[in-house]
C-alpha cells in the first residue's frame, strides 16, 4: 500500500493517489498540524471521503507517536515551557446514516483500523420487541422502565456480556445483527464504546443539536469535528437553534399534565413506585402549578394582532428575536408567564410527568410527546442572551387555515424540513422562534475547546461568503480541481429551446404552457435516443415533477419517452425508493432493443431529494443527467420568506436574494456531480433552461468550461451523439485498464471517446475513414486508450491503416510516412484537426489549487 510524505506526516492511502488527492490531504493535515479550522470543497468523484479518513487517521497515528514519546522523554516532562500534545479523537459527522455507511465502506478499504463505533438514537439501536416500536419521548421513558424492572434481556446481557461483542468497523445494520445474536443491547454497547472510541461516526444533526449531543456524555474538547457533504450543513445548524410551536401543542401539553394528575390522585399508578423521591402531594402540588404557566403561555400566543402579509399573503405578526422572551413572560389571567427563573421548575415538573405517563407498559398515553416540545423551545429561547436573540433571530406568529387550497400549496414544499405538514380545518396559530444563523450553532461547537472543525463538500462555493456565514475562521481553503480530464470524459450544454423552437423556460408563468411541456417532452426523447445507459432527470420540485409527467401522461409522450428508454419515478416514501432502484437496475443490465443503438432507463428525480444528494449512482447507473428548470427555494415558505427579509435587514439590500440564488445554484451542482463518481467515470449534463445561459459562469469550477450553449436542438443531440460514440453504428471501446484506483462498476467506454467524440472529425459519411473505423471495436479500444494515455504508442503497432492515420492526426503516435489514407484523414478542416490536438503534453497537468493558510510542501515520496 503507497505510503505519501504529507508535511512530515506518512499517510498511507489504499491507491496510486491522483494530484487533486494529494493537494486534498495536504490541506487536511495542514489544517489538523496547527489545530485550525478547514474548509474544503472538491468535486464529487475526486474520493474526498477516502482522502479524508486516511489524513486524518494517518495524522492521528502520527500525533500518538509522537505523545508516546513525549511521555518517556525526560528531556520533553522536565521542559515547562513546552506545552505537552495530546491526541485527539475523531467525530465524522454527515447527513444521513445511509452515507456514514458508506464512510464506513471506505474504512475498510484503508490499512487503517481504529477503534471506531457509529452513533445513533433509541430508533436506530433499540431491538426491544414493545419499546422499539415507539419513537420520542415515550420510547425513552418506556426504555427506563424496562430497564428499572428488569425486563429487557438485551440489557441484562448488555451488562453480562457486553465487552465480549466488537461494534469497530461494523455500520449500524451490522451492529444491531451482531448485538441481536448475542443478546446484547445495541443502543447501550454502542454508547459504552464510544467513551474509548478514537473515531465516532455520527449523523450531524446529532453533533449539532445541543440535547443529543449532550445527552451522549462524551467532551468534545480537543477532538476534529468532521463534517461531510456540508452543503446541508447551514441548514441543520439554523434548525437545530430553532423552535416552532402551535396552540394545539400547548393544549396537548396541558393534557398530559392532567392526565399525570389523574393517574396519581386515583391511584391507577403507585405514587410511591413511580415518584420514589416525592410525596404524593408535592407531585399534585407541582402539577397544577405546571399547568397554570401552561394556560398563560396558550393564551399570551393570542394577544400579538396579526396583519396581512403583502408578499405572503397570510396573517401574521413579525417581531426581532428577544419578543419570544415577552411572549413567555407576560401571561394571562388564567395563569403567570414562563420567565427563565422558571424553567428549572418546570423542567422538573415536566420530567416527573413523562416518569408518570410511561410507569407501565400498558399505559395508554402520548409519553409526553408535547412536554417534550415545550421543553426545546424553552431551551432554545433561554439559553441565548437578549442581543443575541435580535441579531440571530425572527419571532413570527402566524395562522393557518387547513381546508383553504392556496394555503395547501404554499405548505406543499418545505425547503427547510423533510417533515410533510399536518393539515386541519381550523384557524391555528403557531409561534415560531428562527435562527437564521449558522454561526450560532457552530461558535458554540467551537467553545468546547474542539482541536479542528473541517467541513467538506463538492458543493460549498463561494467559499468566502460561505466562510462567512459560519462565523468562525477558516484559516485553510481549498478549492480542488476534479480526478478526470474533463475535456474528453464529461460533455455538457445549456439548450435554450427545444425541436420546435419553443423557448424552454420552467418558471412560474411559463411552466404549465402546453407549447412548453410538448417541446421539453420532444426535448427528452431526442437525448433519450442517443444517451446509453441510466438518465437522470432532475426536476427542481415535487409538484413540478408530478406535474409535467402528468402532462406527458395525457398527451401521450410519456409512453413515447419510455418506448426509448423505461421511466421510473422518485417516490417520496424510503420503502418504496428501494423498490423503484431495483427495477431501475434492472432495467439498465438490459440490452438494447434490436434496431435501437442506446438500451437503458430514466431516473426522474427531485433536486434535493433522496436520488439527487443520497445515493451514489456509478458508471451505468447515471450516464447523463438532464436538469428541467431551476431548483430555487420554494417562494411560499415562509422560512424561506423570513430568511430573505431578515438577511436584507441586518445586511444590505439584495443579501435575501444572493442567498436564494445561491442556494438554487448549489442544489443544480449538486445534482450534477452525480454524472462523475470516479476517475474513469464519463458522462454528460444538459441544462434545459434558457435561465442558465446567462448564469453558466455559478456552475462547478470543473463543470464550467465544458458546458457550451447550444445553438440549437440539433446541435445539441448531434454533440451528444458524436461525444457517446453514436456515429453511423453503436460501438462501444473495451474497458480501460484500471490506473491504481479501480472503477466502482462497469467502466464502458463509448467509441466518441477517442478525441471528445471521433465523430466530432468524421462528417459522419460513409466513405470517410472514420466512419469505417467506427464499425472496427478492436481499432476503437486502442485508439480510446491511446488518447486517454491508458496505453503506449508501441500499442499502435496492430492498428488498421485507417486506424494508424488517425491515430497520427490526433497526435498519439507519430507517423513518419504518409499514406493517402492519412492523407484523407488529414484533410478534415483545419479546425477539427486543431481542437483535436493538445498542444504540449498530451495530457496537460491541471494547476496546482491553492491552499490558504498553506506553506510549501516537501515533495511526495513513496
Amino acid at each position: 500500500m503507497p505510503t505519501y510524505d504529507i508535511a512530515g506526516v506518512p499517510v498511507e492511502f489504499p491507491y496510486e493517489a491522483y494530484d487533486c488527492q494529494l493537494d486534498y490531504m495536504r490541506a487536511v493535515v495542514r489544517a489538523l498540524e496547527v489545530g485550525s479550522n478547514a474548509l474544503l470543497e472538491s468535486p464529487t468523484g475526486t474520493g474526498k471521503t477516502l482522502c479524508l479518513l486516511c489524513a486524518a487517521l494517518g495524522w492521528r497515528r502520527h500525533r500518538a507517536q509522537e505523545v508516546s514519546e513525549a511521555r518517556t522523554s525526560w528531556e520533553a516532562q522536565s521542559d515547562a515551557t513546552v506545552p505537552l500534545k495530546t491526541c485527539p479523537r475523531i467525530w465524522y459527522s454527515s447527513r444521513t446514516h445511509g452515507q456514514l455507511r458508506q464512510v464506513m465502506s471506505e474504512l475498510k478499504r484503508t490499512s487503517y483500523k481504529p477503534a471506531s463505533v457509529i452513533l445513533g438514537s433509541r430508533e436506530h439501536f433499540c431491538v426491544h420487541s414493545s419499546v422499539s416500536r415507539h419513537t420520542g419521548a415515550r420510547q425513552n421513558a418506556m426504555c427506563k422502565r424496562a430497564r428499572d424492572d428488569c425486563k429487557c434481556h438485551f440489557h441484562v446481557g448488555f451488562r453480562k456480556n457486553g465487552s465480549k461483542v466488537s461494534t469497530a468497523l461494523k455500520d449500524i445494520e451490522e451492529i444491531v445483527s451482531t448485538c441481536k445474536e448475542a443478546n446484547v443491547c445495541p443502543y447501550y454497547k454502542v454508547r459504552e464504546d464510544a467513551k474509548e472510541a478514537e473515531l465516532l461516526l455520527i449523523a450531524y444533526d446529532y453533533l449539532i443539536g445541543s440535547q443529543t449531543r449532550e445527552s451522549l456524555q462524551i467532551s468534545l474538547k480537543n477532538s476534529i469535528l468532521i463534517f461531510d457533504e456540508g452543503h446541508n450543513i447551514e441548514r441543520s445548524c439554523e434548525a437545530s437553534a430553532s423552535f416552532e410551536l402551535t396552540q394545539a401543542d400547548i393544549a396537548g401539553a396541558i393534557t398530559e399534565l392532567d392526565d399525570a394528575f389523574e393517574l396519581i390522585s386515583e391511584g391507577t399508578v403507585n405514587a410511591a413506585e413511580a415518584l420514589p423521591d416525592m410525596a404524593e402531594d408535592a407531585f399534585l402540588k407541582l402539577m397544577n402549578a405546571a399547568k397554570k404557566h401552561l394556560m398563560g403561555l396558550e393564551d399570551s400566543v393570542s394577544v400579538d394582532k396579526l396583519a396581512k402579509d403583502a408578499r405572503t399573503d397570510r396573517m401574521m405578526f413579525k417581531a426581532p428575536g428577544s419578543h419570544i422572551l415577552t411572549i413567555l413572560g407576560r401571561g394571562s389571567a388564567r395563569g403567570g408567564g414562563v420567565a427563565k427563573e422558571d424553567f428549572k421548575n418546570l423542567s422538573n415538573a415536566f420530567k416527573r410527568a413523562m416518569s408518570v405517563l410511561t410507569y407501565s407498559m400498558e399505559t395508554a398515553s402520548s409519553g409526553g410527546l408535547y412536554l417534550d416540545k415545550l421543553q426545546g423551545l424553552f431551551s432554545a429561547a433561554f439559553k441565548p442572551e437578549v442581543t443575541e436573540l435580535d441579531k440571530n433571530y425572527q419571532v413570527l406568529i402566524y395562522e393557518e387555515i387547513g381546508d383553504s387550497k392556496k394555503g395547501s400549496k404554499r405548505k406543499a414544499v418545505d425547503f427547510f424540513s423533510d417533515a410533510a405538514p399536518r393539515e386541519g380545518d381550523a384557524v391555528v396559530r403557531t409561534l415560531c422562534l428562527w435562527c437564521f444563523s449558522c454561526s450560532v450553532a457552530m461558535r458554540e461547537l467551537q467553545q468546547h475547546e474542539v482541536h479542528s472543525v473541517i467541513i467538506t463538500s463538492g458543493t460549498l462555493s463561494p467559499l468566502d461568503s460561505t466562510a462567512e456565514a459560519f462565523g468562525v475562521p477558516f484559516p485553510v481553503v481549498l478549492e480542488n480541481t476534479h480526478v478526470i480530464d474533463t475535456r474528453k470524459q464529461l460533455w455538457g450544454g445549456v439548450l435554450t429551446a427545444g425541436p420546435a423552437k419553443i423557448t424552454l423556460d420552467a418558471s412560474f408563468a411559463n411552466r404549465s404552457e402546453q407549447g412548453y411541456l410538448r417541446d421539453l417532452g420532444n426535448t427528452l426523447k431526442g437525448i433519450a435516443a442517443c444517451a446509453p445507459d441510466g438518465l437522470l432527470l432532475a426536476f427542481s420540485s415535487y409538484a413540478q415533477k408530478n406535474s409535467i409527467l402528468q402532462a406527458w401522461r395525457e398527451s401521450g409522450l410519456l409512453e413515447e419517452i419510455s418506448n426509448l428508454k423505461p421511466l421510473f419515478e422518485e417516490p417520496q416514501g424510503n420503502a418504496e425508493t428501494k423498490l423503484v432502484l431495483e427495477r431501475y437496475n434492472t432495467a439498465l443490465s438490459k440490452a438494447p432493443m434490436p434496431g435501437r443503438h442506446v438500451g437503458g432507463a430514466i431516473l426522474a428525480a427531485v433536486c434535493r431529494g433522496k436520488l439527487c444528494e443520497g445515493i451514489d449512482f456509478t458508471d451505468k447507473q447515471c450516464r447523463m443527467v438532464v436538469m428541467v428548470g431551476i431548483p430555487f427555494p420554494s417562494k411560499y415558505d415562509l422560512r424561506v420568506v423570513m430568511k430573505q427579509s431578515f438577511l436584507d435587514a441586518r445586511g444590505s439590500e439584495g443579501d435575501g436574494w444572493r442567498w436564494y440564488n445561491r442556494e438554487a445554484i448549489r442544489a443544480v451542482n449538486q445534482t450534477l456531480g452525480r454524472v462523475i463518481r470516479h476517475r474513469n467515470d464519463f458522462g454528460a449534463v444538459l441544462l434545459c433552461d434558457v435561465r442558465y445561459a446567462s448564469n453558466r459562469n455559478r456552475l462547478s469550477s470543473w463543470l464550467k468550461p465544458q458546458v457550451a450553449v447550444q445553438t440549437s436542438f440539433e446541435a445539441a443531440v448531434s454533440g451528444c451523439a458524436r461525444f457517446f460514440g453514436i456515429v453511423n453504428s453503436e460501438s462501444v471501446l473495451a474497458p480501460p485498464t484500471s490506473h491504481g484506483q479501480p472503477d466502482r462498476g462497469s467502466t464502458s467506454t463509448p467509441s466518441g471517446r477517442a478525441s471528445e467524440g471521433l465523430g466530432s472529425l468524421s462528417g459522419a459519411g460513409p466513405g470517410n475513414p472514420v466512419g469505417r473505423i467506427a464499425d472496427n471495436s478492436s481499432d476503437l479500444g486502442v485508439l480510446g486508450a491511446l488518447w486517454r494515455g491508458r496505453k503506449r504508442p508501441k500499442a499502435a503497432e496492430g492498428l488498421t491503416e485507417e486506424a494508424l492515420a488517425l491515430a497520427s492526426a490526433l497526435r498519439v503516435v507519430h507517423s513518419p510516412a504518409t499514406s493517402s489514407s492519412a492523407v484523407a484523414v488529414r484533410g478534415v478542416t483545419g479546425s477539427q484537426t486543431a481542437a483535436a490536438r493538445v498542444p504540449g503534453d498530451r495530457v496537460p497537468t491541471a494547476p496546482r489549487p491553492f491552499i490558504r493558510g498553506a506553506t510549501a510542501q516537501k515533495p511526495i515520496s513513496t
